[in-house]
């Protein structure tokens, strides 16, 4: 921006619009342990929003629509402290602030900490890259050194949508959109039944169910194992995993079934150049896999065909038409049935800079399910051990608790089948 007091604006793509009705948070948070300077971190906090000044924007409706605003008049994000921690990672209201960073005291020596952003303007990739950045900068405020942080943005990003819709001609885009519903128009894949649907005609997001299964590093080692004996990567293993666990919580569990994986991509190496992992803009896209799913299918069988799809919609552009086409497909996406979302947050950044007098336990990465759809997140590594959390997600508007505790369940049991190859 040219005046420091002018105000910046852009209409939102679709692809970033799509998360304003949920108010939709990335959200990551942790444990710290050791002396901590809350001083220090809020000033990283600011820091923070002179890196990226879409951080202190808002979302607003304007004529056109859904539009993100960046008044400098207008307060920005601050570092909350103590109590409501747990209120990080909900919704984001309308004409609120679209980042937030929590920290609350437990003992003298023990803190958690949480950070999300709103999905609308970032993805897994740049929100953890935040995480570290954070880190970066607190430990060098703490110890005296000159941070090496990434450069300074200039006023809100352009969307990618942008980037990707130039590539390809009105008529490409045409043929791609008719041959995609050709192949779905009688697609209903097996999912887990919505049994918390209409209990509460008044609540919206009213909260999730979330579980972790943690697998120490013997465990995630046999698993990668696994993986690289099957030529696959962990990434599709969990596919596998996860749609093998979906699968026995269905109606259709003795019978083998069409079930649909969407896996969340990062298209940050689709860029010519490719596009900084730092970079605060929603970057990132969900490839949808069929694969029939039946009692007896083995989680590292269902994830090689899953695998198999995902590097067909790569080399075939599938997945960057998507992303071009988003506003054509919106209504497609919010009434075709997902069996799970799977995201793999696991090998993105390197495990966290902290100062000597800190440590940090696991980290705990997620983003709230816009509907009836079970997500699965990995995460770990990150606080410098070789464990892996896989974290499940389910939205209590739909599913109920009972329900997540019976698919986390279904989940280890299908990480011990995969272990079993």
């Amino acid at each position: 921006m040219t005046d420091a007091t002018a105000v910046e604006e852009r209409p939102l793509a679709a692809s970033e619009a799509a998360f304003v009705p949920f108010g939709t948070p990335i959200h990551f948070s942790q444990r710290v342990y050791g002396r901590f300077d809350l001083d220090a971190l809020a000033s990283v906090v600011e820091d923070l929003l002179g890196l990226h000044p879409v951080l202190s924007a808002r979302i607003v409706t304007g004529d056109q629509g859904h539009v993100l605003r960046l008044d400098p008049s207008v307060p920005g994000p601050r570092l909350g402290v103590g109590d409501g921690i747990d209120q990080a990672g909900v919704p984001y209201a309308p004409d609120t602030p679209l980042f937030r960073v929590v920290v609350a005291k437990e003992a003298e020596d023990r803190h958690r900490l949480a950070l999300s952003v709103h999905h609308a303007i970032s993805d897994g990739v740049s929100a953890l890259a935040l995480l570290h950045t954070l880190w970066r900068g607190y430990s060098a405020r703490v110890t005296g050194r000159t941070p090496h942080l990434p450069p300074p943005a200039a006023g809100l990003p352009r969307p990618v949508e942008e980037h990707f819709r130039a590539r390809f001609s009105t008529e490409e885009l045409s043929v791609f959109l008719r041959d995609r519903s050709a192949k779905t128009r009688d697609l209903v894949p097996a999912c887990v039944p919505a049994l918390a649907a209409g209990r509460d005609a008044r609540a919206t997001q009213a909260g999730v169910h979330r579980r972790r299964v943690r697998l120490a590093a013997g465990s995630v080692d046999q698993l990668t194992r696994t993986a690289k004996a099957a030529r696959m990567s962990l990434h599709a293993l969990a596919c596998g995993i996860a749609l093998r666990a979906v699968h026995s919580q269905t109606p259709s569990r003795d019978d083998s079934v069409p079930m649909t994986c969407l896996s969340a991509l990062d298209l940050r190496r689709r860029f010519r150049p490719p596009m900084p992992m730092h970079e605060m803009v929603l970057a990132a896209t969900a490839s949808r896999a069929v694969v029939e799913v039946g009692p007896d299918s083995h989680p590292v069988g269902i994830g090689r065909r899953v695998l198999e799809q995902l590097r067909a919609a790569v080399l075939d552009n599938t997945v960057q038409k998507a992303i071009a086409a988003t506003a054509e497909l919106m209504d497609e996406v919010a009434h075709t049935p997902i069996s799970v979302l799977v995201s793999d947050l696991m090998t993105k950044t390197p495990p966290l800079l902290l100062p000597p007098d800190l440590s940090s336990g696991p980290i705990d990465g997620c983003t709230l399910p816009p509907g009836p759809l079970p997500s699965v997140f990995l995460t770990g590594g990150h606080d410098g051990t070789a464990g892996l959390d896989i974290t499940l997600v389910m939205a209590a508007d739909w599913f109920t608790a009972r329900q997540a505790d019976d698919l986390a369940e279904a989940i280890e049991e299908a990480v011990h089948r995969a272990l079993r190859e």
